[in-house]
């Protein structure tokens, strides 16, 4: 199938391509308006004037990564027949073009990597603090089975240093005011 390119026009509010659904082999140029790009309907972007979308699951053939929806009415070019080598043709006699889709993906790729280092920068945070307070838990229950002999503490300190992969507590980690019952058993004084 040759390269075609038509020009759609969609109203507020319409949905542009839809996540799930098949590319069609067909990608799109924003030639007026403006949309948003949800995942799973979550807004994680916007599309103006100028912007290519659709360009991922047309190329590599698989069903649309994310729905986009129009904010504004929007006139788009849609180029169907990215399956075959129409599109590099196209491309290669339209630098242009091809310039500002490949600026476009390289975009993307910064602000993906991006928001990916703050969600994993945020679950790195999330998981010392767990490790911390199970190691707490850990130091306070190793304190209370050598003073109480105790083998119910024991089995619980075992249990959750199994589970936990937190080989043993650090007195560091373990924080005086929570334990106002046990505290002089855990820390002495």
């Amino acid at each position: 199938m040759a390269l075609q390119k038509s020009a759609k026009r969609y109203e507020k509010d319409a949905a542009i391509i839809t996540q799930g659904q098949s590319a069609n082999s067909e990608m799109f140029f924003m030639t007026k308006g403006t949309a948003v790009v949800e995942v799973q309907g979550n807004v994680v972007g916007t599309l103006e004037t100028g912007d290519w979308f659709g360009e991922l699951a047309a190329i590599l053939g698989t069903p649309r990564t994310a729905t986009v929806r129009a904010v504004t009415p929007c006139d788009t070019l849609v180029f169907k027949g990215i399956d075959d080598a129409g599109l590099y043709e196209s491309m290669s006699k339209d630098s242009k073009m091809l310039r500002k889709l490949i600026e476009q993906l390289c975009h993307r790729l910064v602000e993906t990597s991006k928001r990916h280092a703050m969600e994993t920068a945020d679950l790195t945070d999330q998981a010392m603090r767990y490790r911390r307070a199970i190691s707490g838990t850990l130091f306070a229950l190793e304190r209370l089975v050598e003073k109480f002999k105790s083998k119910v503490m024991e089995e619980t300190q075992q249990h959750l240093s199994a589970i936990s992969g937190v080989a043993s507590g650090q007195e560091s980690d373990a924080d005086a005011k929570f334990f106002t019952a046990g505290r002089q058993a855990i820390f002495g004084g």
